[in-house]
């Protein structure tokens, strides 16, 4: 789904149709999840299976983001007790979100738990623009950290984990960032583990559900997107002894919560004598862990497609056609209808066609409509976002591949 509040672009237009062109990677015929065990206290892997195959991290994304918070606190950047201002760019995000609004003053602790239990993107963005200025910013300060801790794999390009071809990681480098959490912030843990987030008297439970489903799991997050399908990184401590788990594409909660409490099983079940370390695993990457993430779950609520309706607005679950340029994504239809109006006169003498489309999507209680024109070319996909532009508005150009692909939901 095209999600609200994808934030204006300041890209050089060549560069937006150099990724758009590549597109989102294909998926691969023989799409698996993947998975690596650990033990914290000695770094031993216990199970590995595609480790460092390149996944899109989806929300996963927010344990860097927490990273860096930690990072920003112990080097006297920022305090968990200063008030950082919510921004429209924050606020605008799409959903899954806690709900801040535009000027909300809000503690940066206040921000990290959002980010962490119920997994909002309103909240990672805030930190992103207090600690890096802009988002785009603190994504190249994540990466530049994520290498230097030795997530070797690792690319960011957004604090969130919203769907970008360009952000990916591997389980691997997921439980590289999990134990250095535990060697370089221990104190700082407790936010992982938590049930619950309460702010200005709203409160909103954990998203993480294997807290309460596996006895010893203690902590951790949550990923979902179409392309990376369910993720989890969970911790859990039996007998004096802690292990982290990573499972990167499962095909449903249920599996994911399914494929953990497995891997953990095993783990508590054996020891860690002649095992390899994690540090060491990131040296050689087999054949099979080459190329591109695949693309996990098609059809369903995965299924983005919207059909060619006459002269009426696509609305359906077929094809789009063609280019597509995005304006942003609303909580009512009539938002939706009203901005596809108001830019269709601003592009009238810049672009030669263009169907208007709505997508509807729900996710978590919570629908938005996307505002679209479709069937352009590329040529005037790029005009009409950067008019768009030059009068500081918000728009995205989408290839047809990406368009269509179904990388759509994500937490």
């Amino acid at each position: 789904m095209l999600r609200e509040g994808w934030k204006s672009l300041t890209w050089p237009i060549w560069a937006i149709f150099l990724a758009l062109s590549i597109g989102i990677a294909a998926p691969a015929a023989d799409a698996r999840s993947v998975n690596v065990l650990v033990d914290v206290t000695s770094g031993a892997v216990l199970r590995a299976d595609g480790a460092n195959a390149l996944w899109y991290p989806a929300s996963l994304t927010k344990m860097m983001t927490a990273f860096m918070v930690f990072e920003a606190a112990k080097t006297g950047k920022i305090q968990l007790s200063d008030k950082i201002t919510v921004s429209a760019n924050a606020a605008g995000q799409s959903p899954t979100k806690f709900g801040f609004k535009v000027g909300q003053k809000i503690t940066v602790e206040q921000a990290l738990t959002a980010m962490i239990v119920v997994s909002g993107n309103d909240a990672a963005v805030a930190l992103a623009e207090a600690i890096g200025g802009s988002e785009e910013n603190f994504a190249l300060m994540m990466t530049h950290t994520a290498h230097r801790i030795g997530m070797t794999r690792s690319e960011f390009k957004n604090a969130s984990g919203l769907p970008n071809a360009g952000q990916v990681t591997t389980a691997r480098d997921m439980a590289q960032l999990a134990l250095r959490i535990f060697e370089n912030y221990p104190e700082h843990y407790h936010f992982f583990g938590k049930r619950s987030v309460t702010i200005g008297g709203r409160t909103q439970p954990s998203v993480n559900g294997i807290l309460s489903s596996y006895q010893g799991a203690d902590g951790m997050k949550t990923g979902f997107t179409c392309g990376s399908g369910y993720n989890l990184v969970a911790s859990a401590k039996r007998d004096g002894r802690r292990l982290i788990g990573v499972v990167l594409g499962a095909g449903s909660r249920g599996e994911r919560a399914a494929l953990m409490t497995q891997l953990l099983n095993t783990g508590f079940k054996v020891g860690e004598a002649g095992q390899a370390k994690l540090r060491d695993m990131a040296v050689k990457v087999s054949a099979d862990e080459q190329g591109a993430p695949p693309i996990i779950l098609k059809g369903g609520d995965c299924d983005q497609r919207v059909a060619e309706e006459g002269n009426s607005t696509i609305t359906s679950t077929a094809r789009i056609s063609g280019w597509g340029v995005v304006f942003g994504a609303f909580p009512k239809k009539n938002q939706a209808e009203s901005t596809i109006a108001t830019m269709k006169a601003k592009l009238k003498g810049t672009i030669k066609k263009g169907r208007p489309a709505i997508i509807q999507r729900t996710w978590e209680g919570m629908t938005r409509y996307s505002a679209l024109l479709v069937g352009l070319d590329q040529a005037d996909a790029g005009k009409a976002c950067k008019q768009v532009w030059a009068e500081k508005g918000y728009c995205l150009a989408l290839s047809p591949a990406v368009l269509s692909n179904p990388d759509a939901e994500w937490r």
